[in-house]
């Protein structure tokens, strides 16, 4: 089962600096507008970067609507990552008004 926590959760959470936010969008969705300290891992390569995960931290995994992010939710889960499907994505996260950083930041893993 995969466990899911909404934006507005997710705001909290990320503002306490606990955790890692992880999307899974594509770079140039990630430059137009992500959550702030977000790394880019785009769903792609996920399987490919199990190594930038750690299994002592909580990964809070978002994408435009949730689709993306939930599939990367499954197989992390399955991988033994303590993951959360954020609920709605960059779309709700957007559309409650939470602060959003652009273009390529120190957080970014290509």
């Amino acid at each position: 089962m995969i466990s899911m926590i909404s934006v507005a959760e997710l705001h909290a959470v990320a503002s306490g600096d606990q955790g890692v936010v992880i999307d899974v969008r594509n770079a140039d969705e990630f430059t137009s507008g992500h959550v702030p300290g977000a790394r880019l891992i785009p769903l792609p390569t996920v399987p490919l970067r199990t190594s930038d995960f750690d299994h002592g931290d909580v990964h809070y995994i978002i994408c435009e609507s949730g689709a993306r992010s939930f599939q990367a939710s499954q197989y992390l889960t399955q991988q033994g990552f303590d993951v959360r499907n954020v609920e709605g994505g960059m779309s709700a996260w957007r559309a409650q008004g939470h602060p959003l950083e652009t273009g390529m930041t120190s957080n970014l893993s290509t």
